[in-house]
């Protein structure tokens, strides 16, 4: 087929794999909100932020 790894040869395999990118993705996402919002000076923008952060975390409590 090749469009998948060798990896990937069931859709469980394919559910995780994907699974393991998203909750990768949210741990970057949840390291690096910190530092926007230390450096965000818009109220606004730094509430929305501080939102996200705490949706983020909610996330990947759910994929733990």
């Amino acid at each position: 087929m090749g469009f998948f790894s060798k990896d990937i040869k069931t859709l469980d395999d394919l559910f995780v794999h994907t699974l393991r990118d998203i909750y990768y993705a949210e741990k970057q996402i949840e390291k690096s909100l910190p530092k926007m919002i230390d450096k965000a000076t818009d109220p606004q923008l730094k509430a929305g932020l501080e939102k996200h952060l705490g949706q983020t975390k909610g996330h990947i409590e759910r994929v733990e």
